[in-house]
């Protein structure tokens, strides 16, 4: 059982939770690894937290045998094969969650995130698995991410919106669900995983996209929040 101290070193944000915290860093390490090496600064900035904390729960979960120990100093962090399938597990339930609050409940798109990452340290996996029957196994969640089922995820760093030239094609994929703003305003505009659309011209803070005749100037900072395959 966790002491007191163990509460203390693992709190994320207002949550003082050990097991919520244990799951939210090691989600979050599983997350930030699709971009490449996990240092302690890129965690301690994502999960909004000091990096004397991300370095007393990195020993802590070190203990747990949910992080690889460290070979050397400053290595970048690694998850162990359990800590890799907690995290798996962690993401199944969230965007399961968002899929079940968006389609059944209808809770509006920029709002399923924050809502799916208070209940999803609540469920089993059980439930979960019930969950995802009932949604009839869905493949991906209402931002266009895939849904594991199994004990990995494959992750491709897909390229951004903004990223493209003008007179480029693409089909959007997924929309970057941490930004209620953008996601918002993205919903609102219409672009969404599935729909396609033609870069017109690109400027240094907007570009510019049609899909058949509906024209749209995309702040850059939104588009870079949109990810795209051909």
């Amino acid at each position: 059982m966790a002491n007191r101290r163990s509460i203390e070193l693992l709190s994320v944000g207002s949550d003082r939770s050990p097991s919520r915290a244990r799951e939210d860093y090691v989600k979050a390490i599983f997350q930030l690894g699709a971009e490449g090496p996990v240092r302690a600064a890129a965690l301690a900035r994502y999960l909004k937290v000091s990096r004397v904390s991300v370095s007393k729960a990195k020993r802590l979960l070190e203990a747990e045998g949910l992080l690889e120990p460290e070979a050397m100093p400053l290595q970048p962090l690694r998850l162990s094969r359990r800590g890799q399938s907690l995290a798996v597990a962690m993401v199944r339930r969230h965007r399961l969650l968002e899929t079940f609050l968006h389609r059944s409940l209808r809770v509006p798109l920029e709002r399923v995130h924050a809502e799916a990452e208070r209940i999803e340290h609540v469920i089993s996996d059980d439930v979960a698995s019930r969950l995802a029957t009932l949604l009839g196994r869905p493949e991906s969640d209402p931002h266009g991410h895939p849904i594991p089922y199994g004990d990995t995820l494959s992750r491709h760093r897909l390229p951004t919106l903004a990223s493209l030239a003008a007179g480029s094609r693409a089909r959007i994929v997924s929309i970057d669900d941490r930004d209620e703003e953008a996601v918002a305003a993205l919903a609102a505009a219409g672009v969404l995983p599935g729909t396609r659309w033609l870069v017109e011209s690109s400027e240094r803070s907007r570009i510019f996209v049609r899909s058949g005749k509906r024209c749209l100037a995309l702040p850059r900072r939104h588009a870079e929040r949109v990810r795209i395959g051909t």
